[in-house]
């Protein structure tokens, strides 16, 4: 069995995505020197490793794992953002204002997994149909 096109796609924006989640450990490790945030950025990224591990290893229950992490992290993020802007809650070291390009490559690695690993689904329904149909 061999991965679709999206699947790849899946696999190499994971690969970029678990480098920048050491970066923000790091990040917050010797930084902002708050350890709570390292440990929770780091279960969440090791959520994702794992995630891809069972994708790779062929069981399509880690890419709907890694859909729903992704609607979950692209939902909490976004609210983050709002609340922090709107003065709701203080954000204290992870301003949006000024950590402004890690927020956008946040969201954009969640958008770009998300996206590819619908069309990983849609092409593997595809592929089965056409395999099914053809003597």
């Amino acid at each position: 069995m061999e991965f679709t096109k999206a699947g790849k796609i899946v696999i190499v924006n994971t690969l970029f995505r678990l480098l920048f989640g050491g970066y923000l450990i790091g990040n917050d490790l010797y930084r902002f020197d708050d350890g709570n945030s390292a440990l929770q950025v780091l279960f969440i990224y090791t959520l994702i490793g794992f995630f891809t591990t069972l994708f790779i290893s062929r069981r399509k229950s880690g890419l709907f794992c890694l859909i729903s992490l992704d609607i979950l992290f692209i939902i909490a993020q976004s609210t983050f953002i709002f609340l922090a802007l709107s003065k709701l809650i203080d954000p204290g070291l992870h301003d949006p204002l000024s950590n402004w390009w890690s927020m956008l490559l946040m969201i954009f690695f969640s958008l770009m997994s998300l996206i590819f690993s619908l069309k990983t689904i849609r092409e593997s329904r595809v592929k089965q149909t056409v395999s099914v149909n053809t003597p």
